[in-house]
């Protein structure tokens, strides 16, 4: 039998190397995001310093690469190329991924397949379990001297297949790349002549040191400083912004509920025994707020005998007030419709009624002249 070459990379056997078990671990081993899980349960403060003195520093972003995949049965060849444009002087990397079944040899393009361009052979790892079985791959540096379309040959990868338990020599077969391009740029500008260079204008500075530890304990105690100063500004604004509202005078709050009733269309038949319902509620939540009369749970014959057991409690002339509810309950209960004019000036006597009421209790009240007579039962609730 023939040496094999110093190229040929052969599968880990199964007993010392990567059989189906080792794959099976290397697949279920908790992926970085699962890992990084368990950190989101940093407290809030911890992470915010965290990601503001990691973000000092952004990382760049990835390169751009150009790739071409070669799919035949279960072999796949992958050709990468990156980055996708780059300057003269600069590198460009060509990876050369190939997986196919365990069984299989193979044999990677070396740095003399690109012809007539500067390639070397950067790094070949060992060859690792894939989903189709094995992976190999290698990779490739290019240096391009000139500016232009930089087009990368196609590259082969020979293989065989070893057949078990025979001493048959396989047939060697090739899969081909398609080429790929990238784009070289040239450090020359328009205003740049190759027969007259530019002069030097200005010297080039090494890079800055690192900032020194107190300079970061500095930033890292500013930002904490700065978060409980926000978060304490913030406390301080919700407080302020959900202290609840001064109380409103009991005479102020029903006058309001007056003149949003008075401003009601009271030439539509259909909203003049919904407006005396709501003008009853108005006058009797606002006895009850200023007078402590529980006005709203009585109905009007009930309230009008409470009331002539404490005359002193209401400082109105009951008969007055008598009048004012029977005339509401008329137009609630025995479907009397009042005209307009009616309805404006019932209006009228509530908001007197506030203005008087809400006057005469501030100051000291004489008692009352006028007797009400003690109705019937059976009033209609309000």
């Amino acid at each position: 039998m023939r040496p094999r070459p110093a190229s040929w990379h052969w599968p880990r056997p199964s007993g010392a190397g990567w059989g189906p078990g080792h794959r099976a671990a290397w697949e279920s081993e908790p992926s970085g995001e699962q890992r990084l899980g368990g950190s989101l349960a940093l407290p809030a403060g911890v992470l915010l310093v965290a990601l503001l003195v990691a973000g000092c520093e952004r990382e760049p972003a990835p390169p751009a690469v150009v790739r071409d995949v070669v799919e035949r049965g279960p072999l796949r060849l992958t050709v990468e190329a990156e980055p996708k444009e780059l300057a003269v002087g600069d590198t460009a990397r060509v990876r050369v991924t190939f997986e196919a079944p365990d069984e299989y040899e193979v044999q990677l393009p070396e740095a003399t397949a690109f012809e007539s361009l500067p390639a070397r052979v950067a790094a070949t790892p060992e060859p690792r379990p894939g989903e189709r079985g094995t992976v190999w791959q290698r990779e490739l540096v290019l240096e391009p001297a000139v500016s232009g379309k930089l087009e990368i040959p196609p590259l082969e990868v020979r293989y065989k297949r070893r057949v078990a338990g025979t001493d048959t020599q396989p047939a060697e077969q090739v899969i081909v790349s398609k080429p790929i391009a990238v784009e070289v740029r040239s450090v020359l500008t328009a205003q740049d002549k190759p027969e007259s260079p530019r002069d030097i204008t200005a010297t080039r500075l090494p890079p800055k040191p690192p900032r020194p530890a107190w300079q970061w304990a500095v930033l890292v105690g500013g930002v904490g400083a700065g978060a409980c100063a926000l978060y304490f500004g913030y406390r301080a604004w919700r407080r302020w912004a959900t202290r609840p509202a001064p109380p409103i005078l009991p005479e102020v709050w029903a006058l309001r509920a007056l003149a949003e009733l008075d401003a009601l269309d009271w030439d539509a038949p259909e909203r003049v025994r919904a407006g005396y319902y709501r003008l009853t509620e108005i006058v009797r939540e606002y006895i009850e707020r200023k007078f402590g009369l529980a006005a709203p749970e009585m109905t009007t014959e009930e309230f009008l005998r409470a009331l002539s057991r404490r005359p002193q409690a209401l400082p109105y002339d009951a008969l007055r007030l008598r009048e004012f509810l029977e005339a509401c309950d008329r137009v609630k209960y025995a479907a009397v419709r009042p005209g307009v004019e009616e309805t404006r000036g019932v209006i009228v006597a509530a908001r007197a009624f506030v203005n008087a009421t809400a006057a005469a209790a501030g100051a000291p009240r004489a008692p009352s002249a006028a007797t009400p007579t003690t109705p019937a039962t059976g009033g209609q609730a309000a």
